[in-house]
């Protein structure tokens, strides 16, 4: 009887570990726009120690980028398709020429550092011998 009892629980719990390790249908969600601008602020406004209207400029060009991004990417296929280099280096420079005209000229090389080390991580293709 023991074992019967044992041998029930094993198996309800095997069960459901499979059941739980099931990914969603839609995949792994991005952060939502409030998200990445709260990280903005935190890797890039706060150490250049910009000032609370800067901040806010700053933080209007991100919107502004995100938003546009959010519109290029694909998400109804899993994985997402995203869009052309071009496309994203386009939105980038306007992105960039809005905080050239708010923040000072010496920080602007401070803040491209801190844009590169702010964009999220990403899966490296493997070269082609």
């Amino acid at each position: 009887m023991k074992t019967k009892i044992v041998l029930t629980i094993l198996f309800i719990s095997l069960f459901s570990n499979i059941c739980l390790a099931q990914p969603n249908e839609k995949g792994h969600k991005p952060p939502t726009i409030e998200e990445r601008l709260k990280m903005i602020n935190e890797k890039i406004c706060q150490p250049l120690e910009l000032d609370k209207n800067q901040s806010e400029k700053v933080n209007d060009a991100f919107k502004d980028f995100f938003v546009e991004m959010d519109k290029l990417i694909d998400f109804k296929v899993n994985p997402p398709r995203f869009p052309k280099k071009s496309k994203v280096n386009a939105l980038a420079k306007i992105r960039d020429n809005k905080v050239k005209q708010v923040i000072p000229e010496n920080l602007f090389e401070k803040y491209i550092e801190l844009e590169k080390s702010a964009r999220p991580p990403h899966k490296r293709k493997k070269p082609k011998k």
